[in-house]
């Protein structure tokens, strides 16, 4: 019988290609990753990894293990929803990780929707690097990610992962009120300095295109991936950014709002595992996002 823990560790191998990113991944040493490995070749009977050089690649019996271990994983998570929706009651952990911004405007409401319901799921979120956040998703790190997508920047899509859009988030010119000059985003643009997530992050690439096509060169006075801090330099004074407006409309900051040509979006999403949402635990939490958007998108029409 195949032990699924160690066709993980070979499926994340294939995944990331070598030993130290899968021991980093799953938080186990690269000594505890190789040994359950070669257990692996004793349970199956065959050689499923080769030494080329200093790393590891899998042979092709490893690369068809790997292959099948995506199916079996989707219907485990299968039937775990399964002989859950059999009690027909969502409770227990679902464990969500978010980025800011839904963390901040999406999950209040979200969490109060669920409350209205005893017994109901438990969201434990975290914070997550949204480079990492899928592959995290698919090591079974978490039940749901919450992640972003901004055009002409497409998340890469893994086997065995559903993406469900909840938005499309506006994304605006946030100017400091004290400003009394020209409205063209091209003249604020070059007159104020810049705040903007790192470098080597898809929302900075996405700004620092969005610029040039206008025709603009961004001087870059402040970097932050922390968006509040982005609002708050903004507020002070200090500096302008293109923030999303769900930001905007949960914290009501004191700045003016300037329209981008083409008003352009980014997508919010929520992603799990194929074959999870039958949990009626981790199906609640899907339902209680998609409907949190719905009620800050009201609100918002009503205000």
């Amino acid at each position: 019988m195949l032990n699924l823990n160690r066709l993980l560790l070979l499926q994340e191998l294939q995944r990331r290609g070598s030993l130290i990113a899968v021991s980093e991944t799953l938080s186990f040493s690269p000594s505890t990753v190789s040994q359950q490995l070669k257990v692996l070749e004793e349970e199956v009977g065959a050689q499923l990894t080769e030494r080329v050089g200093r790393g590891l690649r899998l042979t092709r019996e490893g690369e068809t293990l790997a292959e099948c271990a995506a199916a079996i994983f989707t219907e485990v998570e299968r039937a775990e929803a399964a002989v859950a929706a059999v009690r027909a009651v969502a409770r227990g952990d679902v464990r969500v990780a978010a980025l800011q911004t839904a963390s901040l405007a999406m999950l209040p409401r979200a969490l109060r929707l669920l409350e209205r319901d005893d017994p109901h799921p438990r969201m434990l979120v975290s914070r997550i690097e949204p480079s990492r956040s899928l592959r995290a998703l698919a090591a079974r790190e978490f039940d749901i990610v919450l992640g972003e997508e901004y055009a002409g920047l497409p998340v890469s899509r893994q086997e065995g992962i559903e993406l469900v859009h909840l938005i499309d988030d506006a994304m605006v010119l946030a100017v400091p009120e004290s400003y009394d000059g020209g409205v063209a985003v091209t003249e604020i643009g070059a007159r104020l300095p810049w705040v903007m997530e790192p470098m080597g992050s898809d929302a900075r690439a996405w700004c620092i295109a969005m610029c040039r096509s206008l025709g603009l060169e961004p001087v870059v006075q402040f970097e932050s991936d922390d968006l509040l801090v982005q609002m708050r330099l903004v507020e002070t004074g200090h500096a302008i950014a293109v923030l999303p407006r769900l930001l905007l409309q949960s914290e009501r900051p004191r700045l003016r709002q300037v329209e981008l040509p083409g008003r352009p979006t980014r997508t919010v999403f929520a992603a799990h595992r194929s074959g999870s949402q039958q949990s009626p635990a981790i199906r609640a939490v899907l339902d209680a996002l998609a409907s949190a958007v719905a009620v800050g998108e009201g609100s918002c029409e009503a205000g």
